[in-house]
């Protein structure tokens, strides 16, 4: 057996012909630790990547308890630091927690290896990070965004000017306000958590992966543009 397949005591024998972590190529930021950030997290996690930096200046409160990867031990702790430990247990993974809210003097890496997912509930904060990276000519943005049992994901690759631009005009869009107790539930987070762990994948891998992912979990209904 390759030492390769290993990370510590944990073997990713049953996975190295879709992922090896050893092949990793991007640091994997992840603004968000809430419904989808922290599920995601932990899928990125447990497919083996270890360099993923997690921003959220929230805390962890009694209603985030059903439809987010928190413990009832964690309430009241930052969302960083009780992600970070449920972490490590989960897969021995280390992540770089960054509690504090993303504004316009966030100092964001910026090169060609770094992969961003976006789960922030509200399209401002998506513009700020838009204004951050939209010029830096390298990398990826996965902008995840769900309402209810309804989930998009763009997929953008930075030295797309055209990707970049339509991404660009999507903030434009009038958001549909939900009831609150329509926002988030837990099957449709954990399946963005998966949709997304292989998008990462297939972009680290190099492979064909759809720039825009749409899908109703009431109707079953998914629309793609992967050719």
């Amino acid at each position: 057996m390759s030492d390769e397949i290993f990370n510590n005591k944990i073997s990713y024998m049953r996975q190295t012909d879709l992922f090896n972590p050893v092949n990793q190529k991007f640091k994997i930021v992840i603004f968000g630790a809430g419904s989808l950030g922290s599920f995601i997290t932990l899928n990125i996690a447990k497919l083996g990547f270890n360099d993923i930096t997690v921003y959220d200046y929230d805390y962890v409160e009694e209603h985030n308890i059903p439809n987010q990867f928190y413990r009832m031990s964690d309430i009241g702790k930052q969302k960083v630091e009780a992600l970070g430990e449920i972490i490590k247990q989960f897969a021995d993974i280390e992540i770089e927690p960054k509690n504090e809210k993303v504004t316009s003097q966030t100092q964001l890496p910026l090169g060609l290896n770094n992969l961003y997912i976006l789960t922030f509930d509200n399209l401002e904060n998506r513009k700020i990070v838009y204004e951050l990276v939209k010029e830096s000519g390298s990398g990826y943005i996965l902008d995840v965004r769900v309402g209810g049992e309804q989930l998009d994901i763009q997929s953008i690759n930075l030295s797309n000017d055209e990707e970049v631009k339509k991404w660009g005009m999507s903030f434009n869009i009038i958001e549909n306000e939900l009831p609150c107790g329509a926002r988030s539930i837990i099957y449709t987070n954990l399946n963005v958590a998966s949709e997304v762990c292989n998008i990462v994948k297939k972009i680290n891998n190099g492979e064909r992966y759809p720039t825009k992912l749409l899908r109703h979990m009431q109707t079953y209904r998914i629309i793609n543009d992967l050719k």
